[in-house]
């Protein structure tokens, strides 16, 4: 039963997705800061949907906003998985929790980037 629950991350000591939850966080800052300068400072704060859309149609910002969400999804889905290891301490509860938390995860990334990849210009 140890096997199986270190395998899954619940037992680990966590230095790899302390190392990549600063990573992310950095990058996360960085995109936040390119985000409000291109879309709020640098536009005149004027947001329209056929403004992002055309943005998006360029398939540059399909990359950019396709790593801004993952880096935040990842980034997020870690920083609960921390909170379940700090806070939960049965181990079938905290693997039951952990998975769902990564389910949850995986399915808004997937939602995320099938609708960047769906948008088209006007």
């Amino acid at each position: 039963m140890n096997q199986l629950l270190k395998q899954f991350g619940t037992q680990s000591g966590g230095s790899t997705a302390w190392i990549w939850q600063r990573i992310t966080g950095l990058v996360l800052v960085i995109a936040l800061f390119l985000h409000y300068l291109f879309l709020h400072f640098l536009n005149g704060g004027n947001v329209t949907y056929g403004e992002v859309s055309g943005r998006l149609a360029m398939p540059l910002w399909k990359t950019i906003d396709i790593t801004f969400l993952t880096a935040a999804l990842y980034h997020s889905v870690q920083g609960v998985i921390m909170n379940i290891h700090d806070y939960v301490h049965r181990a079938m509860l905290r693997v039951t929790l952990v998975s769902i938390t990564w389910v949850v995860g995986l399915i808004l990334w997937i939602t995320g980037i099938a609708t960047v990849i769906a948008i088209k210009s006007l």
